[in-house]
This record gives C-alpha cells, sequence and structure tokens, in this order.
C-alpha cells in the first residue's frame, strides 16, 4: 500500500494501485524489491507514462520479472493498462463499461472487468495472462483484485484511498490470502477448507453481521496478526499476545487437530 501513497493525483494513485495489488504475490521483501524497480521505470508519474504519445517500450522493463511473471508478462501488463487509460480515461471508467446499466453485483461485475483485461492481451503467454487477471466465476478468490478493490473504494482513510464511487464499501469481498483464510476458521468465520471465491463470502457474509455498512473493514487488522506472525499456528502460551484469542478456537494449541 506503500506505492500508491507515493503519489498525490488520483490518477497516478489509481493506476499504482491497481500495479501494487496485480504484483502482490509472494514474499513481502521480493515483492516490494519489484515494485520499486517498476515504479522506477515508470517515473515521474505512472498514469502519465501509461498515457505518453510514445507507448512504453520494452526496454524499460528489459530483465524485469517477478516469480514467473516473465518481462515480456510484465510489458504485455503495462500494454494492458495503457489500452484501458487510452480508451476509457480511468479503471473506474472502465469497470463502470463492464457493468453497463445493470445493478451492481461484485463477483459479475470483477469479472468482466478482469475479462475485458484477458480480451486485451491476446493469446500469447496464458499460464501468465490468467494469473494476473483470474477468473471469479470459475471460483478466483480473487485476493489482489479485491484488495485493490479494498484500497480504492473503501476510504480514504490511514490504510485505504477512497478514490472510487462505482463500488459501495458494503459490497466489497474480504481480500482472501493465507491469513484470512486460516483466521476465518479458527474463529468460525468459515466451515470451508478450500480458499476459493465462496471461502471468501462466507467469511465476508460473517463480518457482515458485525457491520452490514463496512464488512471489509476488519480484513486489515486481522490479516496483519498473521502478517506480523502475532498468530501464525497455535503454541501454547503465545495466545495471550492475540486480541482475537477470546473468540479462537485453538487458542493454546486446544483446537488442534480438529
Amino acid at each position: 500500500m506503500a506505492f500508491p501513497r507515493r503519489y498525490p493525483d488520483r490518477r497516478d494513485a489509481e493506476a499504482a494501485a491497481f500495479i501494487a495489488a496485480s504484483f502482490a504475490f509472494g514474499g513481502v521483501l521480493q515483492i516490494r524489491n519489484f515494485l520499486s524497480r517498476l515504479f522506477d521505470a515508470l517515473p515521474p508519474s505512472p498514469h502519465a507514462a501509461l498515457t505518453a504519445v510514445k507507448p512504453i517500450g520494452r526496454r524499460p522493463v528489459e530483465g524485469l520479472s517477478h516469480r514467473f511473471i516473465s518481462s515480456d508478462g510484465v510489458y504485455r501488463f503495462l500494454r494492458c493498462l495503457r489500452s484501458v487509460y487510452l480508451e476509457h480515461g480511468s479503471l473506474e471508467r472502465f469497470y463502470l463499461a463492464g457493468r453497463g446499466g445493470e445493478p451492481p453485483e461484485l463477483r459479475r461485475d470483477l469479472s468482466r472487468f478482469l475479462a475485458a483485461f484477458r480480451g486485451l492481451w491476446g493469446a500469447a503467454l496464458p499460464r501468465q495472462r490468467d494469473f494476473l487477471f483470474p477468473r471469479p466465476e470459475r471460483g478466483s478468490a480473487c485476493k489482489r483484485h479485491n484488495m485493490f478493490l479494498r484500497w480504492v473504494v473503501r476510504g480514504p482513510d490511514a490504510v485505504d484511498l477512497g478514490l472510487w464511487t462505482a463500488v459501495s464499501p458494503r459490497d466489497l469481498v474480504v481480500p482472501l490470502d493465507t491469513h484470512m483464510a486460516r483466521l476465518g476458521r479458527w474463529l468460525g468465520l468459515t466451515r470451508r477448507k478450500t480458499p476459493d471465491w465462496r471461502m471468501a463470502m462466507e467469511i465476508t457474509e460473517a463480518l457482515r453481521t458485525a457491520c452490514p455498512a463496512d464488512p471489509v473493514m476488519y480484513d486489515y487488522p486481522l490479516t496483519r496478526l498473521g502478517i506480523l506472525r502475532i498468530c501464525t499456528r497455535p503454541r501454547r502460551g503465545t495466545c495471550a499476545e492475540c486480541p482475537v484469542a477470546p473468540l479462537c478456537s485453538m487458542r493454546d494449541g486446544r483446537g488442534a487437530g480438529k
């Protein structure tokens, strides 16, 4: 989230949020190093770099890869993003274009949003394309894109940016990473074992009972428990450090093996 906050211009913040969320997989240090190099290739304004009269060439991202996303994949991703900005002006307008005149429905709208990106990408490097633009309609939890939506829809506050009005906070779905999946089971927010869209919806619906207007407000504080290693697995004597321990079936290891 630090990268989008570098930019005071809303257009830059939106572009940076989508780029950062799209490549938010792997180790934290690895992600930061990659994104630092990628944003260094788009100075001083990501939006201006993407919409410049002269398209971004391959040279600025030559040799710039992340996990199994090759430098060619990075280049194709940026070209897709450029096409969207040139035609629609913003990612929010692109998202709304996919909705058409229908009432909001997040899974459907996100599916169309990502499908349109896949269409811009083309047939080359299909594994990289489908990973960067997954399919919620086929059950993908779409953690990174639900995180992007959380960033641009909620707030503005100390965590999220509050850039969009196209989606209501009440309709967001939790970005389901390993920490949220684990805590969701331990806190009784889901009975599912597979971290898919259905699990994300179960956890979101459980959180919605506590805050119907903004269920995803709990995402950041809960996942930080895992990211900061306050809670990664049940270990007797450590649960006193965890603020949700009284609600957890695994406190002090008592739920282990269930």
